[in-house]
């Protein structure tokens, strides 16, 4: 029978004190509500693995290193995992000799992973987040100290399947890695195994279903492969092929798993973080952070690039429609021809485009007519004017979303771009601007229609903007087309804002941070060190 390994092996124990607990609780605290808030959004090189390994931190310190602090008697969790169809919930079943997990022909069969714990681990298991992942059963079948997980599968077709057998493995004190003769060399398991032994995390194997035909072929390619990942010491169990048959295995196909985990629970009940890890954990952790640091600064300065894209982009759009409006582009066509029907030689704006007098008429009917002619060409300009801003924006907010999905981040661009006002409401703030801060007009227009002359002008009206001249404000025409100029700077700069790219990218200090965690660590790895 293989010598039953513990995942916390003697001569990696590491003695905690009080007070060095405490502390090391706190860097932990800080250092899981770090990797909590880690976004990782932007397309760098090795940024999936950069995410999967922040997943895998996260759940490791939360599911594992932090209950292992605060509580020294959580009994050593065994997660019991492996690919679809491998009989992990079978051979739970029959190594426990009840039925604790159902286990049947459809696959995936174990979507609620079940936590299998002796009545007297219950209470120091009460808060530990794995329960809320599991379904927990309450059996004196399994030995005090030692806890067991049927996990789902890892080549779930189910991704929440998947995502959650990797977090019970993160959380897994010893991993007890189900395959079979057909499926030990899948792609998805294998990986995951070999990410674990790069990982340090302790594994032993059951090569379940092993015809007798081909076992000597299989067991001998087998322990070649999990030499070549530096397993050649794990502990290696053969559970014979039974064939097809309901329920639970024979008790002689399972009794050398049975007798090794009864072995490592009553050897070795858990009596503290670092004697239960060892320094291969603490050296693991210090590597995984460095490794997530550079992804954080490859995340930086994509966001600094994606920013400087931006950047580009908005003073782009910005120039093109300040050259509109210096160049008048909105005054001309439709608004251009209303001028002249409304300008020509008995129309409702001759005087001014004649610079005549403007007289008010028997009973004003002159002045009003004048002032409902002009309030017909300001309406068109502002329409034409709206029409431009917003072409303008409709053309920035597609290239910048254009930009933000090269970069990995179209998802993020709904949240963060065009959130300013409509055109229209732009062109008519500025409108409405104009009326509210206007002081004095000129004899002959009431000031609304002073304005609504000057907005005219503004969109590059050349009859409008000689008439103001001619009553003496032509200085109006320009500070009134400054202030167009500011209000689609301002939508344009709401469309594409300042700093939204360099925003994707996490706090500034952030890698700096990991690699502190990392520092604080370093105590841990080395051999007889005392904290």
């Amino acid at each position: 029978m293989p010598v039953p390994v513990s995942p916390h092996r003697a001569e990696d124990e590491l003695p905690v004190s009080a007070l060095s607990r405490a502390q090391l609780l706190e860097v932990l605290a800080d250092l899981l509500r770090d990797l909590e808030r880690l976004d990782l959004p932007l397309r760098t090189p090795g940024v999936e693995e950069a995410r999967r390994l922040r997943d895998s931190l996260v759940g490791q310190v939360r599911d594992q290193v932090l209950p292992r602090l605060q509580d020294a008697d959580i009994p050593s969790v065994v997660v019991v995992g492996g690919s679809t169809g491998a009989g992990k919930s079978t051979l739970v079943n029959s190594v426990l000799g009840r039925e604790v997990s159902d286990a049947g022909v459809l696959r995936p069969t174990t979507r609620v992973p079940v936590l299998v714990v002796n009545p007297e681990d219950r209470e120091p298991l009460a808060d530990h987040p794995l329960r809320e992942a599991c379904e927990e059963v309450v059996s004196d079948a399994i030995p005090p100290g030692l806890a067991l997980i049927d996990a789902s599968d890892l080549d779930s077709v189910h991704e929440a399947n998947r995502v959650l057998a990797g977090r019970l493995l993160d959380a897994a004190d010893l991993w007890l890695f189900v395959t079979t003769a057909a499926r030990y060399g899948d792609q998805t398991p294998w990986a995951t195994l070999e990410e674990a032994a790069s990982r340090d995390t302790p594994i032993a194997v059951v090569l379940n279903r092993a015809p007798a035909k081909i076992l000597s072929e299989v067991r001998r390619d087998l322990t070649t492969r999990l030499e070549d990942l530096g397993l050649s010491e794990a502990p290696f169990f053969v559970v014979p092929d039974a064939g097809p048959h309901e329920g639970m295995l024979e008790d002689s196909a399972v009794a050398e798993v049975r007798d090794w985990l009864r072995l490592l629970a009553g050897r070795h009940r858990a009596a503290g973080l670092v004697r239960r890890t060892g320094r291969g954990l603490w050296a693991a952790l210090r590597n995984d952070l460095s490794d997530l640091a550079e992804a954080v600064d490859a995340q930086e300065a994509a966001a600094q690039e994606l920013e400087a894209v931006d950047t580009s982009l908005r003073e782009e759009a910005i120039g093109r429609i300040r050259a509109d409006i210096d160049r008048g582009a909105a005054g001309e066509g439709a608004t251009a021809t209303r001028w002249l029907t409304l300008a020509s030689s008995g129309a409702p704006l001759a005087s001014l485009a004649q610079g005549r007098r403007l007289r008010r008429g028997f009973l004003g009917r002159a002045e009003k007519a004048r002032t409902r002619g002009l309030a017909v060409l300001a309406e068109d300009a502002r329409q034409a004017l709206a029409a431009q801003l917003e072409a303008a924006v409709i053309s920035l907010r597609s290239q910048a979303e254009q930009a933000w999905r090269e970069a990995g981040a179209g998802d993020r661009a709904a949240r963060a771009l065009g959130h300013g006002d409509p055109a229209e409401v732009t062109i008519e703030s500025w409108s409405g601007y104009l009326r509210a801060n206007l002081t004095e007009s000129p004899r002959g227009l009431a000031p609304h229609a002073f304005v609504d002359l000057l907005v005219a002008a503004a969109s590059g009206v050349e009859g409008a903007a000689q008439s103001v001249r001619h009553l003496g404000a032509g200085e109006q025409v320009q500070t009134t087309r400054s202030l167009l100029v500011e209000a689609v700077v301002e939508a344009l700069t709401a469309t594409l804002p300042r700093g939204a790219a360099a925003s994707l990218a996490p706090p500034s200090g952030f890698a700096a941070a990991l690699r502190l965690r990392s520092g604080e660590l370093k105590p841990f790895t080395r051999p007889g060190a005392a904290t």
